[in-house]
């Protein structure tokens, strides 16, 4: 049966809470979902061995055809038992995998689950990545961006490895940069074109925009965020974009930053 994705996560998000349980996955599990996001990713997917590999880690496999676009799609979701929240991975099926979409802390930064929806609507071959627990979870381990031994950490540096470039969604209080709309960073001190291109397109819509290479702004620019570490020792394409309140909130405001970042052609 069709579903309506956006709707999906949204669900999925809403109910991820700072109480719930949360676990690291073992070396062993960090090896298999590897190799199963390699399967995923490959210009010849293996998607029985995908599958096979995510269900052995607890993730139920449904395919179904989005109702925005029509194309069909493969989820897998996790299960979330015995503490592990290990998050979501949807797989646009129409076309080989090239932009990989992250969405690391849902139900903290509000609104990013609906952002990474409408980016990979947008983007034939995206790939979703969606933390499964709160980021304040397991006293904080669950802040996926800044923990390395997460099952989220080892998908994103499998799809690094592949060179697939990476764009992770978060959000910021009106009230921390007042008068900025949005902060786009490489997780990183240097520019890359991808950014540039990115920070340029927001500004062209009219949203105040930093460009964190040129203008610090702390915490804002993702520098320790382990998924940016990772694709920095891989050599790919990183971009982590914070959007204050006003713009997430706002269905209108958020929909044309999301088709901001589509023009900008991150994934080339």
């Amino acid at each position: 049966m069709a579903s309506d994705l956006e709707e999906r996560f949204a669900g999925i998000a809403s109910r991820l809470v700072p109480a719930q349980p949360y676990r690291d996955p073992d070396p062993d599990e960090r090896r298999l979902a590897m190799a199963a996001m390699g399967h995923l990713v490959a210009p010849r997917r293996d998607w029985s061995t995908a599958t096979a590999g995510l269900t052995r880690l607890g993730f139920a496999y449904t395919d179904d055809v989005d109702t925005s676009t029509g194309r069909r799609y493969a989820m897998y979701a996790d299960q979330a038992r015995n503490g592990q929240a290990w998050g979501v991975v949807l797989v646009d099926l129409s076309v080989p995998a090239r932009l990989v979409v992250e969405v690391p802390h849902p139900n903290s930064d509000l609104r990013t689950e609906r952002m990474g929806i409408q980016l990979f609507r947008l983007t034939p071959g995206s790939i979703v990545l969606m933390a499964g627990a709160h980021r304040k979870a397991g006293n904080g381990a669950a802040d996926v961006a800044h923990n390395d031994r997460s099952l989220f950490s080892a998908l994103a540096a499998a799809t690094a490895d592949r060179h697939l470039p990476q764009i992770q969604l978060h959000g910021f209080a009106d009230h921390n940069l007042a008068g900025l709309d949005a902060v786009v960073s490489t997780g990183t001190r240097t520019a890359t074109p991808a950014a540039v291109r990115l920070a340029e397109k927001l500004r062209q819509i009219g949203l105040t925009t930093c460009q964190s290479w040129e203008n610090s702004r702390g915490r804002l620019e993702g520098i320790g965020n382990v998924q940016a570490l990772a694709a920095v020792r891989a050599g790919s394409v990183f971009i982590h974009l914070e959007l204050n309140w006003r713009i997430r909130r706002d269905n209108g405001l958020r929909a044309g930053a999301v088709e901001a970042v589509a023009a900008a052609e991150i994934a080339g």
